[in-house]
């Protein structure tokens, strides 16, 4: 059976994360909600710090720094992922991380991005390219005022653009995810195995 790996967000944790996964979960699938390295200053964990604390979350580009955080989770990350078919997702950073873990070379059945963005863009659409193509769900609110739809509605045409198969859902709220949108995450997962 596929294993779900879901990464929680900025201030977040893997406690946080696991009773929304656990929701999601699929009968019989195996079940990962690991916890960034990094301790948020106001509460939880963070998967990359932010170098200034007044900037601004939805700057689109990381410095030098930042992308270091990522990359040192990321070979955290590699260490804790068993060696199934896989669905990598998370909300917001999590969310990020989740695309960046498609630079190793996993078994990916699956994306989940919900209210996120691509951190490195061109090196993600280089990488879909030499992928097999697979399934993606994107979700992103309209009001989203953490990452912009803008920002999140670019993950979803780079793996279009990639040929995956991506499943949209656009709803009105902010940086969220809506209760009413679990149970269609759920069939999602579940059409995956079929």
């Amino acid at each position: 059976m596929p294993t779900l790996v879901m990464m929680h967000g900025m201030t977040g944790s893997s406690q946080m994360m696991q009773s929304f996964a656990e929701k999601i979960l699929p009968d019989g699938w195996n079940l990962l909600v690991p916890q960034a390295k990094f301790t948020h200053p106001r509460r939880g964990f963070t998967w990359w710090r932010y170098e200034n604390k007044k900037d601004d979350p939805k700057r689109r580009i990381l410095s030098s720094k930042e992308l270091d955080d990522v990359d040192q989770n990321l070979l955290y990350l590699k260490k804790l992922l068993p060696d199934d078919k896989l669905v990598l997702g998370g909300f917001s950073q999590g969310g990020a991380m989740a695309q960046e873990l498609l630079q190793f070379d996993l078994d990916v059945i699956g994306i989940i991005a919900i209210a996120t963005r691509a951190v490195r863009p061109l090196e993600l659409k280089m990488r879909l390219e030499e992928i097999s193509a697979a399934s993606l769900f994107w979700m992103h609110g309209e009001q989203d005022h953490r990452v912009s739809l803008e920002s999140g509605a670019e993950i979803a045409e780079l793996f279009e653009q990639a040929n995956w198969d991506v499943t949209r859902i656009q709803h009105q709220k902010g940086h969220m995810i809506p209760i009413e949108f679990h149970f269609s995450i759920k069939k999602w997962l579940e059409s995956l195995a079929e």
